[in-house]
């Protein structure tokens, strides 16, 4: 028996690694490197297995593997929308604190602070909001009172006041 595990602990090494690397991203939403190198483990541990054991021993791994990481997407998947991670700050669920800003009707015309040197992008106070600003290419130093002069999309551009 020690025999047949020394002969393999390469290939059982990746198979466990791996296998647990799955469940660590099941576990943690938005990692990614994680099940990456899981998938990159299980899939060599195959390999291996298939070239030292012939292809009955590589079919049956690969079937095991993909079988426990199908069941680790579907925990993964049941845990987001229900489970612990449902409870998560990564997880995003239908009510969010943070409302959309609209730019073009509320800030043009609006005067405020640099918060930093805007050259030419930097932050400012407007509205008691620290916001990311930009300018139209000109230096305003920390400090200087600035305008919202336009906005593009998300960008709120401005020029000294």
């Amino acid at each position: 028996m020690l025999e047949i595990l020394s002969g393999n602990a390469v290939i059982i090494a990746c198979l466990i690694l791996g296998a647990g690397l799955i469940v660590v991203e099941a576990l943690t939403p938005g990692m990614g490197l994680p099940g990456l190198t899981g998938a990159l483990l299980l899939g060599l541990g195959t390999f291996l297995m298939w070239r030292q054991h012939g292809s009955n021993a590589g079919l049956v791994t690969l079937l095991i593997a993909l079988v426990f990481t199908f069941a680790a997407v579907l925990f993964s998947l049941k845990s987001a929308s229900s489970g612990r991670l449902s409870k998560s700050k990564i997880i995003l669920n239908g009510s969010s604190e943070v409302q959309p800003l609209d730019a073009e009707q509320t800030l043009v015309g609006m005067e405020g602070v640099a918060l930093t040197p805007l050259s030419p992008v930097g932050d400012a106070l407007l509205d008691d909001r620290k916001l990311d600003v930009l300018t139209q290419g000109e230096y305003i130093a920390k400090g200087e009172k600035i305008r919202v002069i336009r906005t593009e999309g998300k960008k709120i551009i401005v020029t000294r006041a």
